[in-house]
């Protein structure tokens, strides 16, 4: 067909008589950036408390149960102490967002435990905005 496929100035292409832009990949944006980096803190911090690997969070493959509550305890926290929906989680953990909302209910009733409770408060002031020196009132 005449006319299809054609490439014009500045990756504009010619399509049946209509213009279209070419598809580039699109720079990541710098909220995308910031969502990504404080995933990668999460899980640093729940690896160490959990003594679990971080490639074993950032696996996207079904794990044993120690693996399993800790990416749980990382969706959870990921998702309370950001701020984050549950789908930008389970997008950054490679889950679907059912699984993020299934991680955060199986925590949130674990959260009745005092010591495990007291663990997930240190963890969230860790690595939030808040256990840096903002005066809270």
């Amino acid at each position: 067909m005449p006319g299809m496929g054609e490439e014009g100035p500045e990756g504009i292409m010619r399509l049946r008589g209509r213009r279209h832009l070419r598809q580039r990949p699109r720079p990541a944006r710098a909220d995308e950036q910031e969502r990504a980096a404080k995933v990668a803190l999460m899980q640093e911090a729940v690896a160490r408390a959990w003594n679990v690997p971080v490639k074993e969070l950032r696996a996207r493959t079904r794990k044993k149960a120690p693996v399993a509550r800790a990416i749980q305890v990382a969706m959870y926290l990921t998702h309370v102490s950001f701020g984050l929906s549950l789908s930008a989680v389970g997008k950054h953990f490679g889950r679907d967002r059912t699984t993020a909302a299934h991680a955060c209910r199986q925590i949130e009733d674990l959260r009745d435990n005092q010591d495990f409770d007291l663990m997930l408060d240190r963890l969230e002031c860790a690595v939030s905005y808040r256990g840096y020196g903002e005066v809270r009132q």
